[in-house]
């Protein structure tokens, strides 16, 4: 009995060991960058739709390429942007008109393939912030004020699978044949014991 109950911890563990956690790290993204307070920019429309893949480094580190920029780092399930070596006035202008604006696209969970956005949570220490979301892509907007090196935007993304019938594994499967094997033979010895 005890060699069943390994055999079966044993099969517990390698089915719990190949379940996937959904994350976007590994996933290709892609960044644009749009400006509300004049023509088009080179340092923003410019770049156009700027991939990358998400890892633990920062995917877009001093977007503008200048001292006074912005990082915009994607997380498994987040997005976080710092703003380096501040104070300093804004992107574009510093008449808190306008407003440069960002959209995360492309968000594919690896590991559960018909996962989705459903939310966001934010957190900063700025006014005027604004966000939106679809299924797969996350916008968020700053406003052109002074912007100071503490300041900061954290986008939690709240995700749902859509429900489906999942398939029984492989191992499981052979797993209960074992066990019910296992406990046919303990149940006929019992019997076989029990009548001598």
């Amino acid at each position: 009995m005890n060699r069943l109950l390994g055999i079966f911890a044993v099969g517990a563990m390698l089915l719990a060991s190949n379940l996937a956690s959904a994350t976007i790290i590994g996933d290709e993204v892609y960044l644009s960058c749009q400006q509300s307070s004049g023509s088009a920019h080179q340092l923003c429309e410019g770049n156009g739709a700027l991939a990358a893949t998400v890892s633990d480094e920062i995917e877009y580190p001093d977007y503008f390429n200048f001292e006074n920029s912005l990082s915009i780092d994607v997380l498994a399930n987040a997005l976080r942007v710092d703003f380096d070596n501040g104070p300093y006035c804004g992107w574009f202008t510093c008449d808190g008109q306008g407003l440069l604006s960002f959209v995360l696209s492309d968000l594919d969970w690896l590991g559960t393939p018909n996962k989705m956005l459903t939310g966001l949570d934010v957190s900063t220490n700025m006014t005027g912030v604004q966000t939106d979301f679809t299924a797969d892509s996350v916008s968020f907007a700053l406003p052109e004020t002074s912007v100071t090196s503490d300041m900061f935007l954290q986008i939690d993304f709240l995700t749902n699978a859509p429900a489906s019938v999942i398939e029984p594994s492989s191992l499981m499967v052979f797993a209960l044949a074992v066990f019910g094997l296992a406990a046919r033979k303990l149940r006929n010895s019992k019997l076989r014991s029990n009548t001598q």
